[in-house]
């Protein structure tokens, strides 16, 4: 057990677009107590709309962002800015889609919109107002 909570933690800063978005939407997510069948059919849709990685990857991936979260909240979110690229545009769709997702269970709560304010944040976005906050070139490698 040991072993696996110091490989995930190893892995915290480690990813990119994908594995930062899977990351933003888990946590906001994680205030509401139970899963709806419509954000499960969004994520679907999504998945495979957007890109075409195999199931059990797609699972192995969320799974893995999740316990990073468990393990070390601050740090996994810490990560996320340095896990996206610098294009703006980039950076807004993957944020959409993590408002999509979210939105799809029905209307938000408190904690989820403070939730989303602060991963609108990480990812150098202005919620609601179009603007942008200038974004620090990605340093990070992506996991292999």
């Amino acid at each position: 057990m040991q072993k696996r909570i110091a490989e995930l933690k190893s892995h915290i800063p480690l990813g990119g677009l994908r594995e930062a978005t899977v990351r933003a939407l888990i946590y906001v997510g994680l205030g509401r107590r139970s899963v709806d069948e419509r954000g499960f059919e969004t994520v679907r849709r999504l998945r495979s709309k957007y890109d075409q990685m195999p199931l059990s990857e797609f699972k192995t991936l969320v799974r893995d962002q999740y316990f990073m979260l468990l393990i070390d909240k601050d740090a996994s979110l810490a990560a996320i800015p340095s896990m996206l690229p610098s294009e703006t545009e980039t950076r807004s769709k993957a944020f959409d889609l993590i408002r999509e997702v979210m939105s799809a269970a029905g209307k938000l709560s408190a904690e989820d919109e403070k939730r989303l304010r602060e991963i609108a944040g990480l990812f150098g976005l202005e919620p609601g107002e179009g603007t942008t906050i200038p974004f620090p070139r990605r340093e990070q490698a992506k996991a292999s």
